[in-house]
């Protein structure tokens, strides 16, 4: 029986709301606004409900790590829009790079066909990625660049054996909505659509669950024993193409062990196997590293890129060896708006920022201090938090209910609501948990402030009960 989704959240009707005024956050209306509840009305009628989830606030305005609506409401960024803007909404060199752009002449569509902005952009990628990466197949958005890697993956398979096409992914991680994404993605995305699942997509377990202790558990044991049950259905090395990891597992922003990791690394390399990390939502400085894969210690053969790529518009990519990357012949796979000129402008612009604001060092010091704060909170209510994860600034508080004691997508979804009343902007998962994801520039008060806010609406949730 298929898995039930939350219900719809839009709310047509304005709810009481704390009035609140500082220096980041004004709460100025019920909310939704009773000015945008048309157009909130009108959404719903308009978009599917898979479009319609999301806290019912029509956003007007964004700069930096704040977010406006018309009726004067304002918000501290905890999204970053989906984990997307690291530098921040509207960033003025970005704005600025894509304007000069435009106005130059840029607003072309070019295909695959050069330009010299493209070039540009493709030898500072390779410049930053590890030196085994030497090409880069730009794509639109996360789900293309997995669809690719995904292909690249089974075809240097197939080339060495008509056996190897078995791909390795992990039960809990989310790589994407198109066809191959989506089953590459763990138990997280619903399945029963499909008429003829790939067969040779298998799902480890993931390492550890929120709140489970990983110091005491022999993770290369653990590995070796899941890959034997592989094996004893037939699934042995020789028949496994590559293996996709979510960096940080998505909607908990739940770390793998580094053990782990280090000893999928050392199978790997054994057997001849490509390790592909998806680095979609973790890139670029958003963990406190360049990509997140860095904090494992290990050497990835193919990276899947995208969001803060540009902090803006649509890019995506995978960066690997050129001895993958083109193992697929010309218009085997293409996509018609990759690397769109106007978005290598804000990609370009969006990398010198995240390095001459030093955002790497700021996202790892801010993130000491997300870390801390969540920490005080979780203390302050165990009845609703079970534990909080993250490195940087990608943050996970997983959420319980109050009275079961049970990890709870619905009083997530409800401090999600809560929190927004209270002026903080949050998105929702579909799953026990709420994420925290400011944009890398947020600045140390907002941050803390944010979090304090966070407490209030825990406050609040609670006292309505």
């Amino acid at each position: 029986m298929a898995e039930s989704v939350l219900t719809n959240t839009f709310v047509h009707e304005p709810q009481p709301t704390p009035r609140i005024e500082t220096p980041y956050r004004r709460i100025r209306t019920a909310l939704p606004a009773p000015e945008t509840v048309e157009d909130l009305r009108k959404a719903a009628s308009l978009f599917p409900v898979v479009n319609c989830y999301q806290p019912p606030v029509i956003w007007d305005s964004a700069d930096g790590f704040l977010i406006r609506d018309r009726a004067g409401n304002q918000w501290i960024d905890f999204t970053s829009t989906a984990v997307m803007t690291n530098t921040g909404h509207g960033h003025p060199a970005i704005r600025d790079a894509v304007v000069r752009h435009v106005s130059g002449g840029g607003l072309m569509g070019q295909f695959s066909f050069a330009s010299d902005i493209r070039i540009e952009l493709a030898e500072r990628l390779i410049g930053l990625a590890p030196s085994h990466c030497d090409k880069v197949y730009f794509w639109t958005v996360g789900s293309e660049a997995i669809e690719c890697a995904l292909r690249l993956a089974r075809e240097r398979g197939l080339q060495q054996s008509p056996e190897r096409f078995h791909i390795l992914t992990h039960q809990a991680d989310y790589h994407g909505w198109t066809l191959g994404a989506h089953q590459v993605s763990g138990d997280s995305a619903r399945k029963p659509w499909l008429a003829t699942p790939d067969s040779a997509i298998h799902h480890l377990p993931f390492p550890r669950l929120p709140g489970q202790a990983s110091e005491s558990v022999d993770w290369p044991a653990f590995l070796h024993e899941n890959l034997l049950r592989l094996a004893w259905r037939g699934i042995t090395p020789d028949k496994v193409c590559g293996v996709f990891i979510e960096t940080l597992q998505g909607w908990g922003a739940v770390p793998l062990p580094t053990d782990y990791v280090q000893a999928l690394r050392r199978w790997a390399d054994e057997h001849g196997i490509l390790l592909i990390f998806d680095e979609v939502q973790t890139g670029f400085a958003r963990t406190g590293r360049l990509f997140a894969h860095e904090h494992y210690g290990v050497r990835a053969d193919l990276i899947c890129i995208g969001k803060g790529l540009t902090s803006t518009l649509p890019l995506a990519a995978v960066l690997g060896p050129g001895e993958v990357l083109d193992l697929l012949p010309p218009a085997e796979i293409t996509t018609t708006h990759a690397a769109h000129p106007v978005s290598c402008a804000a990609a370009l612009a969006n990398l010198d920022v995240i390095f001459s604001e030093n955002l790497i060092a700021e996202s790892e010091r801010k993130g000491c201090i997300a870390e801390a704060k969540l920490r005080q909170l979780a203390d302050r209510f165990p009845q609703l938090i079970a534990d909080v994860e993250g490195l940087g600034l990608l943050r996970g508080i997983h959420i319980r209910n109050p009275q079961t004691g049970e990890l709870c997508r619905e009083t997530a979804r409800d401090l999600t609501w809560e929190a927004v009343k209270h002026g903080v902007m949050l998105f929702q998962v579909n799953r026990p948990s709420i994420k925290v994801c400011p944009p890398l520039v947020i600045d140390d008060d907002a941050l803390v402030e944010g979090i304090r806010a966070l407490g209030d609406a825990f406050e609040s949730y609670l006292e309505s009960r």
